[in-house]
């Protein structure tokens, strides 16, 4: 089956699909997290009257980062402010002396990177691979509550002043929106629509892109992600691959008043951000729904249709997926290209569905050549489609 028919199939099924008679109900998902060597990780689906146990840590935190990344402040204290294939952010208060979000981290097995890297002891590893698990369909989104367990199973959020110690037990709650979203359109040019189109089919628009994107970057998550898949969603950004499993190379989707941000510099002489804000100039999208909190979190397996799965229906649809318009086309996956320091010099774009391997260096401190600073020009639109179901290992 070629790429447009299966692009087609995936559409269709969406179409098709209709709001369960439980979607009404807020909890959609419950994760529980025992800080201890060897704790188990378990999802419930009811609430946590039942479990189901999917990993464990493989080393605890005992202590918090104090100054984390600029945008996790941007979340209430006690939620999760970052949802990705490679760490959960989990926001406990806004430090008073720098006003930087106090953060502790949930990250997969193997090297740890970004921001969960700033202090080690404040680091939950688990035994999941990236973009699996709680990193791959059973995570959280932005906004989602975090509570600390306590005797008799009661839950509180977390206090201004929390640290983890060992044998804590932690809660994430993972909410329905109030409205589902089948998509959310961004047309790719100066004052382009974002368009979002709910379950019933009706259609809104809710801003509009500043500045398009028209190049690839080496957001290092990226190799943890498929091509045309959510990397990391946060209070300011949206993270896109754009290259295989394995390689580097994606874009991202940021709000107006983060790029502005003297932190952030560098985006405003750089291709490789599409740069969107609300039309009422007054209104915030920092931390905002949908975009930058209650929507969004990755969920993608590579089997799902292939694996012989009974409810392979059900894993297909819980998909989040990246789809494009490029040239005069409709919508189809995202073009495959990645950053590629063994790449010939002379690479191009190649004919169907192979990937573009464009030769750079992985090294932030370099320049990007202009092949990838031009990467995405013939990009019309960007479609981010949501998880339709709740995605659930047989």
């Amino acid at each position: 089956m070629n790429r447009t028919a299966i692009c087609s199939l995936l559409c269709a099924l969406i179409v098709a699909a209709q709001p369960s008679s439980s979607w009404a109900v807020q909890e959609e998902l419950r994760i529980r997290i025992e800080n201890s060597r060897s704790g188990a990780i378990a999802v419930s689906r009811d609430a946590g009257t039942s479990w189901l146990q999917i990993g464990q840590v493989n080393s605890p935190a005992n202590a918090v980062n104090r100054h984390s990344y600029n945008a996790s402040r941007w979340v209430p204290d006690s939620t999760v402010t970052a949802t990705a294939v490679n760490a959960i952010h989990v926001k406990v208060a806004t430090a008073a002396e720098t006003g930087y979000g106090i953060t502790l981290s949930l990250v997969p097995a193997g090297e740890v990177i970004g921001a969960a890297t700033r202090k080690y002891s404040s680091v939950i590893v688990t035994d999941m691979p990236p973009g699996s698990g709680l990193f791959g369909g059973l995570g959280p989104q932005v906004g989602s509550p975090v509570y600390i367990e306590g005797v008799g199973g009661n839950l509180s959020k977390l206090a201004g002043d929390y640290h983890p110690i060992i044998g804590d037990v932690l809660i994430i709650v993972r909410q329905r929106p109030p409205q589902r979203v089948r998509y959310i359109d961004f047309a790719n040019e100066f004052g382009g629509d974002i368009t979002v189109t709910y379950a019933d089919g009706s259609r809104e628009v809710i801003g509009l892109v500043m500045r398009p994107v028209c190049g690839i970057g080496r957001f290092e998550g990226t190799r943890y992600a498929a091509a045309g898949r959510l990397r990391a969603n946060h209070a300011g950004v949206i993270d896109i691959s754009t290259s295989p499993y394995g390689l580097v190379g994606g874009f991202q989707i940021i709000p107006a008043e983060h790029a502005n941000d003297a932190e952030v510099s560098y985006i405003k002489t750089n291709t490789q951000w599409m740069v969107v804000g609300p039309r009422d100039r007054d209104e915030s999208w920092k931390g905002a729904a949908p975009l930058f909190s209650g929507y969004l979190y990755p969920s993608y397996r590579p089997d799902d249709l292939t694996g012989g799965y009974a409810n392979w229906l059900q894993r297909t649809l819980s998909r989040c997926q990246v789809l494009a318009k490029t040239g005069e086309g409709d919508w189809d996956l995202l073009p495959r290209i990645a950053l590629d320091p063994q790449a010939p010099e002379t690479s191009k774009p190649p004919d169907g569905n192979r990937t573009w391997h464009i030769r750079a260096s992985l090294d932030v401190r370099e320049s990007l050549p202009a092949a990838a600073q031009r990467a995405l020009i013939n990009l019309r639109a960007v479609r981010i489609r949501l998880p339709q179901e709740l995605y659930w290992p047989e």
